[in-house]
C-alpha cells in the first residue's frame, strides 16, 4: 500500500493538524495558577485572576505571573488582544502559558490570539524561562511572534500566520540579535505576507526549530545566528530559500524536508537554491539525512557560493548530505516512501514525538535506513500506523429472511496489527444487536424489509475498552426468501428430439431458488431406469425408452435448505415412420408371397414383412399395408395381426362376394418378422402393398435429411375435389390421366416427407384403380372402383417437393376427391409442423353400435353425430393428440358418407363412403378435442357403426 503524502499542503490541513492543545509545560508546584478567560461573566483585567474571577485577557496574567506559576487561558470561540510577555522564570520555576477548557469545546480548540493592527499578536520582550504551548497567533502586520532580548523560551504546539495583505521581508517568527535559547517545536508557520518563515537577526543564539512545517511564503533565515538547530522540518515554499543560513551562521540541518509550493510561478532564471549556506557559515554547518525537492525552475543547493543541482554532486564536492534525498532519487512530491525511517534519531534538536505530537513508530512495509535510537520518519510528520476502519462488510448484499447473514468489521490494516482483544458490537438495522470477540457474527432476519432500506454497524473497542470507531454498512435490503420451484417440459417443439432418435423423449428443465442453497434437480423417467441430475438454472435432458409409450416424467428438486419441489409430466415416445415406394408384397392369385390359391375359410395367410418390400430385416415394430380382397365367394371380414399372438376380435377389412375392395392397416411386425391375415368365410384373394414402416432404430448418418419421421394430424381438409374444381380442374378425370394436388402451406415446408389422405373416387363409368405417389408411378394401387361407385380409401404417400402429390386413374371417366388427415414430418422448418409419436396398441373394439359397446346400442340416424370418449381409456393417455382407428360403416338404409373428427365444427370432409346395405371399413387418422373424445357424423339414412383402436399418437 503505497505511503500518504507526508508533507503539509494547505492552511486547511494545517487547521486540522493543530488539534493537540498542547501540553503544560512542568512548573514547580509551589507556583500560583492564573486564570484568563474572556467570555466569563465575572472577568476583571484588575481582579485577583483566580478560576472564580479570571482575567479577561492574557495580557494582566503575564504581568502578573512569577516564577513557577501557570497561565490557564480559557480556548473560546473569541480571539484575545495581543500580549507582550516580559515574565521572568527560572529554569527550575518557569513561567508557563497553556490552553485551558473554555467555551470552544471542538477537539481541534486552541487559545487564538488575534491582532488587526501591524502589533505582533504575541512578543516576548525582556521574558526568560518562560514555556507557551497550544496557542494560535495571527496579525495583520508583517511579525506576528517576537522575540526581543529573551531567553530560554519555548514555543510548542500551535499556529502562527500574518495577513497575506501585509507584504515585507520581515519574518512571520522573529528573533532579536540579542535573544538566546529559543526553542520554536510543532508549530504551523504560514507566512502569507510573503517573508521568511522565521528569522533571526545577527548576535542570536541557540534557536531550535523541530518538527515545524512552513507554508505559503519563505523560509527559514538565520543571519549571524550561532547553534541554529533544523530537525524534523517540513518547509513550503513559493520559489526556493527553503532554509537560509549566512554570515556566520552555525548549526545543523538534518531530517528536513524541503518542497516547492506546486501552484506558484516561478522565474525561469534567478530563483534561490532551497538550501543557501554562504561561505562564511558553510564551514560551521552540517547538513544530512534531509530531502530535497525544488521546483522546476530553482535548484537544490547553494554552499559557499556554488549551486548544486543534486544531492550526489552536492556530497561529492563537500562531503555534506551523506543521506540526502533528492527529486533524481524518488518523486518525493508524489510518494513518502523514501522519507519513512530513514532520518537520524539522534539529529540536534530532534523531538520524540511529531508536528501532532505523535510518537515515532517502525513501519513494518518500509526498510529501516536511518539511525539512531528509534525509528524517525524525515519531516515534520511521522507516519502513524495506518489501522483504521472500513466499510463494515459481509453476505448483506443478498439478504433473505430465515437465511444467515454474515456481517464483519473491516479494518484497513497493511501493517498486519494483531487483532487480539479487541470486541465488537454489531446493530443490523432490525431493531437487535449483538456483541462479539470476534470480527464476524452472523444474524438472521425474520422480516423482510418494507420501503426504506437498512443498514447494519458495527462499534469497535480497542483492548483497553476505548472506543476506535463505528463502521457502517452500505444499505441493502432484505428479501422474502424466493420459492423453490422448478418446470418440466417434454412436450413443446423446442425440447422435442427429431424423428431420428424414435422412442427417445428431450425435455426441457428450469430450476430456481435461493442463490445461497445449492440445488439438486433429480430426474427420473417413468421406465425405472436410473435417475439423472441436472445442473444450472436452464438444462436439456434425453432419455431413450426400451418401448413406445406413455410415460410420466418427474422432477425431484432439493435444495440445501432442505426445501423439496415436485413437477411430473407426460412424455410419449414411439417409433419413426419411413415411407417406402409401394411393393406389392403378396398376392394370393400370382403366389407372390404365399400359395398361389385363394384363402379358405378361417384361412390364415402368413406373410413376412421384414427384408421384402423395401422393409429393413430388423429394427422394424409394425408395417403400414394396403391390403385388397378381391374375387370374394362369401361376404367375410379379414383381421391383420402379428405372427405369434392371438387374433383379436376386431377387423381391418370388410366384404361382400364378388367385389374388389382396398384398406390401410398398420400392423405390428410378429417377433419372428411375420404378419398374419385371417379370412373368416367363404374364398378370396388377398393383395398387400408395402406403405412404409415404423422403426426403432436411429438414423446416425450426417449426410443426408433423414427420412424418419412423425405424424402430426391435422384438422381434417378437402385439398381436392374434382366435382367442383377444388385443387384441381373441375370435371372428371379421364382415363390414364395424372393429376397434381398441392397440399396446403403447412405440408409444403422442406420437413414434410409424407402425408396421409382419405381419397374417394365416385361416377366411374367404368371400374378401374387409382395410384397416389411422388415421383415415379409404381405398379400397385391404392383404391380400385366400378363404375358408379362411391368408395374410398386411407392412403399415406410420399410428398414430393412443394407440397406436391399426384394421383393416377387407371379405368374410365371418374371424379377425384381427397381429404388431408395428417402429415409425415422430420424437421421444423417454419412451414412444417411437428410431428407426434405413434404408439400401435392391440386393435381393441371400442365402439360397435349393434352390440352397446363404447355408446348406446341402436343405429345412427341421419344428420347424427356420435361422440366417443377414447383418451384417458383403452390405453389412450389423457394428452393424446389423435388415435388411428379403422373405422367401419355397417349396412346403411341409404348411401351415406361417415366424417370423423376432433374440435371443431364438422368438416367438410369424408372418411367412409357407403352403398346402400354395404358394410365397409376404411383406416381413420382421426383427432382428439380438449376432453379427449371424438366425433363420428352420419350424413344419410341410418346405420351402425364399429371402430377398432389401432394405435395414437403423443
Amino acid at each position: 500500500m503505497s505511503r500518504r503524502r507526508l508533507l503539509v499542503r494547505c492552511a486547511a490541513v494545517l487547521s486540522v493538524l493543530i488539534g493537540g492543545i498542547g501540553t503544560g509545560v512542568a512548573h514547580a508546584a509551589t507556583g500560583t495558577a492564573l486564570y484568563v478567560d474572556d467570555d466569563a461573566a465575572g472577568c476583571s483585567d484588575t481582579g485577583p485572576g483566580s478560576q472564580a474571577e479570571p482575567f479577561c485577557q492574557i495580557q494582566p496574567a503575564a504581568d502578573s505571573a512569577g516564577p513557577g506559576d501557570t497561565v490557564y487561558v480559557a480556548r473560546n470561540t473569541t480571539q484575545y488582544a495581543p500580549v507582550t510577555i516580559g515574565s521572568a522564570g527560572t529554569a527550575d520555576a518557569p513561567v508557563s502559558f497553556v490552553g485551558a477548557p473554555g467555551d470552544y469545546a471542538a477537539a481541534t480548540a486552541v487559545v487564538v490570539v488575534l491582532t488587526r493592527t501591524s502589533t505582533p499578536a504575541m512578543t516576548f520582550s525582556g521574558a526568560r524561562y518562560v514555556d507557551v504551548s497550544g496557542f494560535n497567533l495571527s496579525s495583520s502586520g508583517t511579525s506576528t511572534l517576537v522575540f526581543s532580548q529573551s531567553q530560554h523560551i519555548s514555543y510548542d504546539t500551535g499556529r502562527v500566520t500574518t495577513a497575506q495583505a501585509a507584504t515585507g521581508a520581515d519574518g512571520t517568527i522573529a528573533v532579536d540579535g540579542s535573544s538566546s535559547d529559543v526553542a520554536l517545536t510543532r508549530l504551523h508557520i504560514a507566512p502569507e505576507s510573503g517573508g521568511p518563515a522565521f528569522a533571526s537577526a545577527a548576535g542570536a543564539q541557540d534557536i531550535t526549530l523541530a518538527d515545524d512545517t512552513t507554508l505559503l511564503g519563505g523560509g527559514i533565515s538565520a543571519t549571524g545566528t550561532t547553534g541554529v538547530r533544523l530537525a524534523g522540518d517540513t518547509i513550503v515554499t513559493a520559489c526556493g530559500n527553503g532554509i537560509s543560513l549566512t554570515d556566520g551562521s552555525s548549526g545543523s540541518v538534518e531530517n528536513t524536508v524541503v518542497d516547492p509550493e506546486t501552484s506558484a510561478s516561478c522565474p525561469d532564471t534567478g530563483t534561490p537554491a532551497e538550501i543557501t549556506v554562504d561561505a562564511a557559515s558553510a564551514t560551521q554547518v552540517t547538513a544530512d539525512y534531509n530531502a530535497v525537492n525544488p521546483s522546476s525552475a530553482g535548484t537544490d543547493y547553494e554552499w559557499a557560493g556554488t549551486a548544486y543541482g543534486t544531492s550526489q554532486a552536492f556530497r561529492t564536492a563537500t562531503g555534506q548530505g551523506t543521506h540526502d534525498l533528492d527529486q533524481t532519487d524518488v518523486t518525493l512530491s508524489s510518494d513518502g516512501t523514501p522519507l519513512i525511517d530513514s532520518a537520524d534519531a539522534d539529529a540536534p534538536g530532534e523531538l520524540t514525538t511529531d508536528l501532532q505530537g505523535a510518537q515515532r513508530v517502525d513501519d513494518p512495509l518500509v526498510a529501516d535506513t536511518g539511525t539512531g535510537t528509534g525509528d524517525y520518519d524525515r519531516g515534520a510528520i511521522e507516519t502513524q500506523d495506518p489501522l483504521s476502519l472500513g466499510i463494515a462488510g459481509g453476505s448483506y448484499e443478498n439478504a433473505y429472511v430465515g437465511v444467515p447473514v454474515t456481517f464483519t468489521a473491516a479494518f484497513v490494516n497493511p501493517w498486519s496489527d494483531s487483532l487480539d482483544g479487541y470486541r465488537y458490537s454489531f446493530g443490523f438495522g432490525d431493531g437487535t444487536t449483538a456483541t462479539s470477540t470476534t470480527r464476524s457474527v452472523a444474524h438472521t432476519y425474520t422480516q423482510p424489509t418494507t420501503g426504506d432500506k437498512i443498514y447494519a454497524t458495527v462499534t469497535v473497542y480497542r483492548p483497553d475498552g476505548t472506543t476506535m470507531g463505528t463502521e457502517v454498512s452500505y444499505y441493502f435490503p432484505v428479501h422474502p426468501l424466493p420459492p423453490l420451484t422448478g418446470s418440466l417440459d417434454c412436450r413443446s417443439a423446442s425440447v422435442r428430439t427429431a424423428p431420428s432418435l424414435p422412442d427417445t423423449t428431450g425435455c426441457g428443465l428450469t430450476a430456481s431458488g435461493f442463490s445461497g442453497y445449492p440445488i439438486s434437480d433429480q430426474i427420473t423417467f417413468g421406465d425405472g431406469s436410473a435417475a439423472v441430475f441436472a445442473t444450472g438454472s436452464k438444462s436439456w435432458v434425453r432419455h431413450t425408452y426400451a418401448a413406445a409409450g406413455t410415460y410420466t416424467v418427474t422432477q425431484q428438486l432439493t435444495d440445501s435448505g432442505g426445501r423439496t419441489f415436485t413437477d411430473t409430466t407426460p412424455t410419449t415416445v414411439g417409433p419413426s415412420y419411413v415411407a417406402t415406394d409401394p411393393r406389392r408384397i403378396l398376392d394370393t392369385r400370382k403366389g407372390t408371397g404365399a400359395a398361389e390359391r385363394q384363402v379358405g375359410p378361417a384361412g390364415v395367410v402368413r406373410l413376412k414383412v421384414l427384408g421384402v418390400g423395401g422393409v429393413p430385416a430388423s429394427g422394424v415394430t409394425a408395417v403400414t399395408l394396403n391390403v385388397t380382397d378381391t374375387d370374394a365367394t362369401a361376404s367375410s371380414y379379414v383381421t391383420v395381426y402379428p405372427d405369434g399372438t392371438s387374433r383379436p376380435s376386431a377387423s381391418d377389412l370388410d366384404f361382400t362376394a364378388g367385389r374388389t375392395n382396398p384398406n390401410l392397416v398398420t400392423v405390428r411386425v410378429g417377433a419372428d418378422g411375420y404378419v398374419d391375415l385371417y379370412n373368416a368365410h367363404g374364398h378370396v384373394d388377398l393383395i398387400a402393398d408395402t406403405q412404409g414402416y415404423f422403426t426403432t432404430r436411429p438414423d446416425t448418418s450426417d449426410d443426408h435429411v433423414s427420412p424418419m419421421s412423425t405424424l402430426a394430424p391435422v384438422t381434417p381438409t378437402r385439398v381436392l375435389d374434382t366435382r367442383y374444381g377444388t385443387g384441381a380442374a373441375k370435371g372428371e378425370v379421364t382415363p390414364g390421366s395424372t393429376t397434381t394436388v398441392t397440399l396446403p402451406k403447412n405440408g409444403q415446408g422442406t420437413g414434410t416427407v409424407g402425408a396421409v389422405l382419405n381419397v374417394t373416387v365416385t361416377g366411374g363409368t367404368g371400374s378401374g384403380v387409382v395410384t397416389v405417389y411422388c415421383g415415379s408411378r409404381p405398379s400397385t394401387s391404392n383404391l380400385n372402383y366400378r363404375a358408379g361407385q362411391t368408395v374410398s380409401n386411407l392412403v399415406v404417400t410420399k410428398v414430393c417437393t412443394g407440397g406436391k402429390i399426384k394421383l393416377y386413374n387407371s379405368g374410365g371417366h371418374v371424379h377425384l376427391i381427397a381429404d388431408l388427415q395428417g402429415l409425415y414430418t422430420n424437421a421444423v422448418d417454419g412451414t412444417s409442423p411437428w410431428g407426434s409419436p405413434f404408439v400401435p396398441v392391440n386393435p381393441t373394439r371400442f365402439l360397435d353400435t349393434r352390440d352397446g359397446t363404447g355408446a348406446p346400442a341402436g343405429r345412427l340416424g341421419a344428420n347424427s353425430t356420435l361422440t366417443v370418449k377414447v383418451a384417458g381409456a383403452h390405453g389412450v393417455p389423457a394428452d393424446a393428440s389423435a388415435v388411428l382407428v379403422n373405422l367401419t360403416g355397417v349396412a346403411p338404409t341409404t348411401a351415406t358418407h361417415l366424417t370423423a373428427y376432433g374440435a371443431g365444427s364438422l368438416p367438410n370432409v369424408s372418411n367412409v363412403n357407403l352403398s346402400t346395405g354395404e358394410t365397409r371399413p376404411v383406416l381413420a387418422v382421426i383427432p382428439i378435442d380438449a376432453d379427449g373424445s371424438l366425433h363420428i357424423r352420419n350424413a344419410n339414412g341410418s346405420l351402425n357403426i364399429v371402430a377398432d383402436l389401432e394405435g395414437y399418437f403423443g
